[in-house]
């Protein structure tokens, strides 16, 4: 073919190829394959499309489920899982607008780990916040003494995986493993950062949700 070896149009010509054999050998459509390279990216690609629906799916509802029960409230996981999927879209972003190349692998890997380990950021900081409510402070004082409160164990947890991540994309020469731990350095940058400047904004300004939705 004169077609790039991964691409649409390479994927769409792969089904042109099997409509056409399909007119000469219509009773044997299932008996039909093409080889090569090509056809392998195609396989990959359609199954990651399924695999990254299932683990984003799950993993969300696991962490929403676990979150519910433990601070007793419906809105407030959802702000925090808001956060954590920002911080996973905002990481895979960057490779498109690089437009540099990103192993599948390396996605389902990395956005599994975020959002099961970074989430614990989320949770320092709205369990403090929701103690000090139920003191009866306000939300200005409840959201600046947590944040004090949250800084030194945020900055120092995030900041070992942020250079583990880091040294791993640097000195490996695997080239899915120097990707996962470069997605997870900067996934790890990028949550830290919304957990200490937006999570603070979301649960001062949902604070009557939260308050609404919670149960004993």
């Amino acid at each position: 073919l004169t077609l790039p070896e991964e691409s649409d149009e390479t994927f769409t010509f792969l089904d042109t190829m099997h409509t056409m054999a399909e007119k000469y050998y219509p009773d044997d459509a299932d008996k039909i394959l093409t080889v090569g390279n090509s056809t392998s990216e195609r396989d990959l690609k359609s199954s990651f499309e399924r695999d990254n629906i299932v683990v984003s799916v799950v993993s969300i509802l696991f962490v929403l489920v676990i979150l519910l029960f433990t601070f007793k409230s419906a809105g407030l996981p959802v702000l925090q899982i808001m956060v954590i999927e920002g911080s996973i879209f905002l990481n895979f972003s960057y490779p498109t607008i690089t437009k540099s190349n990103l192993f599948f692998m390396s996605y389902l890997i990395v956005s599994s780990i975020q959002m099961g380990a970074n989430i614990d950021y989320a949770i320092v900081i709205s369990s403090r916040y929701q103690e000090l409510r139920g003191e009866g402070k306000d939300r200005k004082t409840a959201i600046t003494e947590s944040l004090n409160f949250a800084f030194p164990t945020i900055i120092t947890s995030g900041s070992m995986m942020i250079l583990a991540g880091v040294f791993i994309g640097q000195m490996t020469s695997e080239p899915c493993i120097a990707s996962i731990g470069q997605c997870l350095g900067r996934g790890t940058a990028i949550s830290v950062f919304l957990v200490m400047f937006v999570l603070p904004q979301l649960l001062c300004a949902g604070d009557k949700i939260i308050q609404y939705t919670a149960f004993d």
